[in-house]
């Protein structure tokens, strides 16, 4: 396009410019794309008729992935059309919408050797597929002998009604053919590069999806899904009925909350959704934007990443899902990978972005359901009493939330508390951007008038310390080899209780006391001594590593590397400066025990 005041740029190689586009897509984009594009068409048809159905397809012996909807098809100028990149159908095309590549950017990485199209309009079936052949994407030609010439698009229709295809309504259709005649498409989408189990579509599918188009009903045909016969999807808010309990808290600002709780189910380990499910019942934590989940975390990585939001414990029953409204200032990234600000360095949102709102809002319920999943804790109050009294006097100071008049909250890095810095300050995460980040919240969890003042003038709290005895909640910590976690957000300082230098410590305790005349109370008081002397080392450097928040020599990556795992492993090993004041307290408990005895 060319106008009086610019001439519109070209593309100088369409070739390398088209194979750019398509090779650089996530291969994991593939399902999403062709099922919003099958969702979006089914929505249209009649009601009742509104039907997405995903099924095997066996071809020469091998089974290939298809997906069916209902609802308006298209003709063979149409479907010759839809073929073209950043063509559409039907569809508004913009920036925040429908960017008219997706689907067949998405999946023709995976399926080189081809995608086909079959799509249903009036009565008559026409049939495209789109390939790579000699380095080149595009539609494949065949000859129609009738013609004697090459052809893209071909009349299907005798061929479709063989198949058993109603030719009465409209419908399309997308066959992947892989990049091989020998690949699965079914079992293995993406020719092992990643590797798939046996029920990936369906939890893609449950991962993906939060709601589905008014009327719309999504069917895994026979052998597409890990469970006999035919199953409809059904995502997650539509199966609540086999969750134990759930909430959801509106806020002001249009966002929502959900918290939702899923109970083991009959003893076996499995969350209590489980049942009739098509997908795993794991535990998540993601964004909901537009009926889609983004930043989606679950397993091990949400059980790690729980106790910022305040989910210290339980987090493998518990899933704690963000809604944002349409009108919320993010946009999809170009592949629809992930969501971006649309304001400022438009950085990428991640569902720690809101781990303040969610721990405010947190139902009773589910606050008294976390603390009934805590371990016993045993931890002398002495040790945070001296950890407060070191934090006193250090004059480490919380700072109250700047809030913006858009209800965001903005700091300078190293300025405030964990709540208000970018994410994985101190919480021994990683992977978090540095620098300066807005972080949206909500006015209605702001202090105001004198509980606002009090927080300007309130010393910072010494973190509540948490034992973790067992393998499995030193596993789920990721505590496996390192003494302790400090999760700045939350003010938690999780203590591997079975790490080395305790062990270590004591049998050099032991080793000097063997003559002790009772042996039982000099084991208690090296276990005892040995642990609370490793917590409290391992306090003192949380502490001092608070210390610094205000210095401006300290940068985020400084601040966060002062309070980590690994730091605070090496503080807990350095254990031989504490070793005089133990024996002090070791052996004058000891002689005091003799006293008693030879007075009795």
């Amino acid at each position: 396009m060319t106008t009086s005041a610019v001439a519109a740029l070209q593309v100088a190689d369409e070739d390398f410019l088209i194979a750019s586009l398509i090779e650089r897509c996530p291969k994991s984009m593939m399902i999403r794309e062709l099922m919003m594009n099958a969702l979006e068409a089914a929505q249209h048809a009649a009601e009742g008729q509104r039907l997405v159905e995903i099924s095997a397809m066996a071809m020469d012996g091998v089974e290939k992935l298809a997906i069916w909807n209902t609802g308006r098809g298209m003709d063979d100028h149409e479907l010759l059309k839809i073929c073209n990149i950043a063509s559409s159908l039907g569809k508004e095309k913009s920036l925040t919408g429908n960017f008219g590549m997706g689907a067949k950017v998405a999946s023709l990485p995976s399926n080189q050797r081809g995608m086909r199209y079959r799509s249903c309009k009036d009565g008559r079936v026409h049939e495209v597929i789109l390939c790579k052949r000699e380095g080149v994407y595009g539609r494949l030609r065949r000859h129609d002998p009738e013609t004697d010439t090459y052809v893209e698009v071909v009349d299907v229709t005798d061929i479709a009604e063989q198949d058993g295809r109603t030719l009465s309504e409209d419908w399309t259709e997308v066959v992947l053919f892989g990049n091989g005649p020998e690949q699965d498409t079914v079992r293995d989408p993406y020719n092992g590069d990643p590797e798939q189990d046996a029920q990936w579509l369906a939890t893609y599918l449950y991962h993906r999806f939060y709601g589905l188009p008014e009327g719309v009903k999504v069917t895994l045909l026979k052998g597409t899904n890990k469970l006999d016969g035919n199953r409809q999807f059904e995502p997650i808010p539509a199966r609540l009925r086999h969750f134990e309990r759930y909430e959801t808290v509106p806020l002001p600002s249009g966002i929502k909350i959900h918290y939702l709780y899923d109970a083991q189910y009959n003893g076996t380990g499995h969350n209590k959704s489980i049942s009739g499910a098509i997908a795993s019942a794991v535990s998540t934590c993601a964004v909901v934007y537009k009926n889609e989940l983004y930043d989606l975390s679950k397993g091990r990585q949400w059980t790690f990443e729980a106790p910022v939001f305040g989910v210290p414990f339980g987090a493998k029953h518990i899933s704690i899902h963000i809604e944002l409204p349409d009108n919320y200032p993010v946009v999809p990234e170009a592949y629809r990978q992930f969501l971006q600000y649309t304001g400022g360095e438009q950085l990428r949102l991640q569902a720690k972005d809101f781990e303040e709102l969610v721990r405010e809002n947190r139902p009773k319920w589910l606050i008294e359901l976390i603390h009934s999943f805590a371990p016993d804790s045993r931890t002398s109050d002495e040790i945070r009493d001296e950890l407060q009294r070191l934090l006193n006097q250090l004059r480490v100071r919380r700072v109250s939330p700047k809030v913006t008049a858009q209800g965001e909250t903005r700091v300078t890095p190293g300025a405030g508390p964990a709540s208000e810095r970018a994410p994985g300050v101190g919480s021994g995460g990683g992977g978090a951007e540095s620098g300066l980040r807005s972080k949206p919240t909500d006015l209605s969890v702001i202090p105001t008038g004198a509980k606002r003042a009090e927080m300007f003038k309130n010393l910072e709290r010494a973190p509540e310390i948490i034992p973790l005895q067992t393998d499995e909640e030193i596993e789920e910590k990721g505590l496996k080899g390192r003494a302790a976690r400090y999760v700045m957000e939350a003010g938690q300082l999780f203590v591997n209780m079975k790490y080395p230098a305790i062990s270590e410590m004591g049998a050099q305790l032991e080793a000097e006391y063997a003559g002790a005349n009772d042996p039982e109370l000099m084991r208690s008081l090296v276990q005892q001594h040995a642990q609370d002397s490793m917590i409290l080392r391992i306090g003192r450097t949380v502490v001092y590593a608070l210390s610094k928040q205000l210095n401006k020599e300290w940068d985020q990556k400084a601040l966060e590397a002062a309070s980590s795992p690994e730091s605070l492993s090496m503080a807990a090993d350095n254990f031989g400066d504490a070793m005089q004041n133990i024996r002090r307290a070791i052996g004058k408990a000891l002689r005091t025990s003799r006293v008693d005895v030879d007075a009795a």
